[in-house]
């Protein structure tokens, strides 16, 4: 439900900075009132897309979108038509340079005025829609607040008065009591989607067990810190609405981050695709004449944030027994003459690539793992969970640093956490250039 109302609110903001463009175009070039000049539907068009992608970029990446602080309506509204005014702003230079047209000073200030007003007039009614939405707390996020702390309490009266912002507080642990007895089984017991930490300077020890324990969930964390001795100020690491915190184990990635790294794999899988689709037929139709089944094979993986999805290979063993929960052993039975091919080269990987355009997984990233797997190595190694914190890669760090196949899950590990902590665009371009300077052949992959 949230997903849903999330990619609604994106979907109609895009379409007002539309609406608000074309009706300027008809009202200043197609109508009567002015003498204007023909001819220029073609221009308005390709530049109408560049609008609508400079607006979707600043307004993701100056946080109009932000589902973790709990902003005001007039601070939500302040933040919503900043970036408006500055994606305006930068499609004034960018077609400047590229027009061979002098912009209509008319038609630019007309468009700014009234997609101003339509996102505002938007902003407001989706408000409303939101409160009334969970005002029951039915479509929200529960919420564990643990302490007593002054920050925990003004976290929770903002919670309590502002249903819109999509938080319920499940329960609220306050007592030093309390906190003595709680662990992770407690915890999972409660089932909050959101914990927050509230508490006082000298029961940050009782803290710091329960942040361990809970290393290897994928419980979104917020700490709110004890400024009482901060006499001279503080620098914020995060703001909720004036209550700084910090969000503990989520990677440092801005909107922009996350934006340039999800154009980097539509644009190099989209020509990938196109470049190697006679070898993506030819696989297909050599899978489909040495054994009988389906070309395609459909594996349940778990991915970002621990959500499944099914992730694609070339179908590689015999109808049957691709499906069991085991590891693949040196000369599996299980394993067809062609599928020993291009597991071993890595062919069979390829049409994971459909999965990054469609947005399961990234060109770059932790190798996503079954859930049955995933299930029995977050009990015996710590952090495990962590590695869903960033989507799941047809390649990454571990692999071009040698663990796959039957190797050191600790080590893969360790190689999965170290990238989502550096992780940079330039990284990924690394990985890549790496991932085809070794090769695809793996001595580890039967």
């Amino acid at each position: 439900m949230n997903r849903s109302l999330g990619i609604t609110n994106k979907i109609t903001d895009l379409l007002l900075i539309n609406i608000s463009w074309w009706i300027c175009y008809f009202l200043r070039f197609e109508s009567n009132l002015l003498d204007a000049q023909q001819g220029l539907f073609d221009w308005y068009f390709k530049f109408s897309i560049l609008l609508t992608f400079l607006n979707y970029y600043y307004f993701r990446s100056r946080g109009v979108y932000s589902t973790k602080s709990l902003t005001s309506l007039e601070r939500d509204i302040f933040t919503l038509l900043k970036a408006n005014t500055l994606a305006f702003l930068i499609f004034i230079v960018i077609s400047y340079f590229l027009s061979e047209y002098k912009l209509s000073r008319l038609f630019m200030i007309s468009h700014f005025l009234i997609s101003s007003t339509l996102l505002t007039g938007f902003k407001l009614s989706f408000r409303r829609l939101l409160r009334k939405i969970r005002q029951d707390g039915s479509h929200s996020k529960q919420c564990l607040l643990i302490g007593n702390s002054e920050q925990i309490q003004t976290y929770a009266k903002k919670v309590s008065r502002n249903p819109e912002f999509g938080f319920k507080i499940k329960t609220w642990l306050k007592t030093k009591e309390e906190l003595h007895g709680l662990n992770l089984l407690e915890i999972e017991k409660i089932k909050p989607d959101i914990i927050v930490f509230g508490v006082e300077n000298q029961n940050y020890p009782i803290v710091n067990k329960i942040l361990i324990d809970l290393n290897n969930t994928l419980i979104e964390i917020i700490v709110l810190p004890d400024l009482s001795n901060a006499f001279v100020g503080y620098q914020l690491v995060d703001i909720i609405n004036g209550i700084p915190a910090i969000l503990v184990n989520e990677p440092n990635l801005k909107s922009s981050s996350v934006i340039i790294k999800r154009s980097f794999d539509l644009i190099l899988c989209t020509f990938g695709v196109l470049l190697i689709s006679p070898l993506l037929l030819l696989l297909a139709l050599l899978v489909k004449l040495t054994s009988k089944g389906p070309i395609l094979y459909g594996q349940v993986r778990m991915g970002l944030d621990g959500r499944e999805f099914k992730m694609w290979k070339f179908r590689s063993m015999t109808v049957g027994n691709s499906n069991k929960e085991t590891w693949t052993v040196k000369d599996d039975p299980r394993v067809t003459p062609i599928g020993k091919i291009i597991r071993k080269t890595s062919l069979d990987e390829l049409p994971q690539l459909f999965n990054v355009i469609i947005g399961d997984m990234s060109l770059v990233g932790p190798r996503p793992e079954r859930p049955v797997f995933v299930n029995e190595f977050k009990q015996s190694i710590p952090t495990y969970m962590l590695r869903h914190k960033m989507k799941a890669g047809i390649t990454g760090w571990a692999q071009i640093n040698g663990w796959r196949g039957d190797t050191s899950i600790e080590k893969r590990i360790e190689c999965d956490l170290y990238y989502i902590k550096n992780w940079s665009i330039w990284m990924d371009l690394w990985i890549i250039i790496m991932t085809f300077w070794k090769g695809f052949i793996n001595k580890n992959a039967y």
